[in-house]
């Protein structure tokens, strides 16, 4: 039997966790573009304001959507109310039913991806989300594939990430029994011992939610899928196109500003990023591999585990090369706006680092929050250098740490599809042409995060990352002066 990824979805019904986030809607967009797929069904959350079909029919409004044929979205794309915290995800009896009855491939990508998050609080999204729509499926009449979205960092404890699942320290039954049961109080204090040598509450969970899908998946035709840091898109709905500004691009934002000068990282530790547009790709490829791994020996069925990442390729780059994009690209994102050109000097070494810290970032945020009462241009850059301090804090263990991100099962399903579907769905890294990627990644922060007009944009080349001396000897000054006068008014 020939198998054709794009065929694969003729005629299906197709549920997505996540919907409204950033995977969520590249692989809606992708299989109304692309496939004949018979419905998409969104897993939404009620919010205050709108019911669950509003917020899917307020999606149409997104960029995202601009090339999809607005009958076509919504005559093909359906809401389905549930809350990933509540027990059975807060569905009716007659909507589970009709999901085991109905559903034939399911993309669960929803997750609190938020690093800061309290465990407790990810616990009920990350593991309890998991927990619960393995149990609604259990039983579903036709469903040919579940794709189970993780990240992966879940098991950063290992330096090699294998494509396989690791034990993690805790059974997920027992933590979502603790977090239900125990005062939040006393849990919140147990947390660091709970996460043991996991960095944070996002990875922690996600690690406890893998073991709760090798435990719970039996009888389903799972696949676990893994892929590293997603940034903004190769060419799909548009380049450099993304969905939130987390993680390295929210860096690349405030470097881009000259608000971001000194950052804490080993420089020429790599990055593994891969483009938005790709996972969505792969994770639509990995589902229609799994169904024919089901088909062909259901009986035996191992679930197996899919990593996504750039090792090897030219987007596994530098931290320095990376955080410096918008120093060394042709079109900055701020230019029009800035009265310093952007630099950016990354400290490996954590007490250098604060030194520089205070003096580029706190001590600058205090003088120019000081200036804007005299210019009456109230500003808050206090406040936001506190913020991305804390930005700093949660990503450190992830700058200051390299990985090798194995992929060969992913390789395999590239390498065993028609060139037809490889055009229709590319996903291969090597293919990326960077130098384009990256410069459209930096006209996406204008676009869509300034949203600025970028017609006729002009050639700004700065050349290579400089520290900007001036700018530290200024601070310098003004920090020594500070306190001079300090000591001075103390003395009287």
């Amino acid at each position: 039997m020939s198998w054709s990824v794009k065929n694969f979805y003729d005629g299906q019904n197709v549920l997505i966790t996540g919907g409204t986030g950033y995977l969520g809607k590249l692989l809606t967009a992708k299989l109304l573009a692309t496939t004949n797929v018979k419905m998409i069904y969104l897993i939404v959350r009620l919010k205050e304001g709108a019911d669950a079909q509003q917020r899917t029919n307020e999606l149409f409004d997104k960029v995202i959507f601009n090339k999809i044929d607005k009958n076509v979205f919504m005559d093909k794309v359906q809401s389905v109310e549930g809350d990933l915290m509540k027990p059975g995800l807060g569905m009716s009896h007659a909507n589970k039913a009709f999901l085991r009855e109905n559903i034939n491939i399911i993309f669960h990508c929803a997750a609190n991806m938020n690093m800061s998050a309290k465990l407790r609080t990810a616990v009920m999204t990350n593991v309890n989300g998991t927990t619960e729509i393995l149990d609604i499926m259990k039983g579903a009449k036709v469903l040919k594939a579940f794709v189970a979205v993780s990240t992966a960092y879940s098991f950063c404890i290992h330096k090699i990430i294998e494509e396989k699942f690791y034990d993690s320290n805790m059974n997920g039954k027992l933590l979502l029994t603790m977090v239900r049961n125990m005062k939040p109080s006393l849990f919140d204090e147990l947390s660091p011992q709970i996460m043991g040598n996991w960095p944070n509450s996002y990875v922690y969970t996600k690690a406890v939610a893998e073991n709760v899908l090798q435990s719970e998946g039996e009888g389903i035709p799972l696949a676990l899928f893994r892929p590293t840091i997603i940034t903004s898109t190769v060419s799909e709905p548009a380049p450099g196109w993304f969905g939130n500004l987390y993680g390295p691009m929210e860096l690349n934002f405030w470097c881009g500003s000259s608000v971001l000068t000194v950052f804490n990282g080993i420089p020429n530790n790599h990055i593994d990023t891969v483009p938005g547009d790709y996972v969505a790709n792969a994770v639509i490829c990995v589902a229609c591999d799994v169904g024919k791994k089901w088909n062909e020996n259901t009986k035996d069925f191992k679930i197996p585990v899919y990593n996504f990442g750039s090792y090897k390729s030219p987007l596994f780059v530098k931290l320095h090369d990376y955080l410096n994009l918008p120093v060394t690209c042709e079109y900055p994102p701020f230019e029009r706006k800035l009265s310093t050109k952007p630099f950016l000097v990354i400290i490996s070494n954590k007490f250098v680092f604060r030194i520089f810290n205070f003096l580029l970032h706190t001590f600058r945020g205090y003088l120019m929050d000081k200036f804007s009462i005299v210019t009456k241009k109230k500003t808050r850059m206090s406040k936001l250098y506190s913020r991305i301090f804390k930005l700093n804090s949660v990503l450190f263990y992830f700058t200051t740490c390299e990985w090798i991100v194995k992929n060969d099962n992913t390789k395999a399903v590239w390498n065993s599809m028609s060139r037809e579907d490889q055009s229709i769905f590319p996903f291969d890294t090597n293919s990326v042409n960077t130098e384009e990627y990256y410069k459209n990644q930096m006209i996406g922060l204008k676009k869509y995060a300034l949203h600025e007009d970028v017609k006729d944009l002009p050639k700004y080349k700065v050349g290579k990352s400089r520290i900007n001396v001036s700018l530290i000897l200024l601070m310098f000054i003004f920090f020594v002066v500070f306190l001079v006068i300090q000591n001075a008014s103390k003395s009287e």
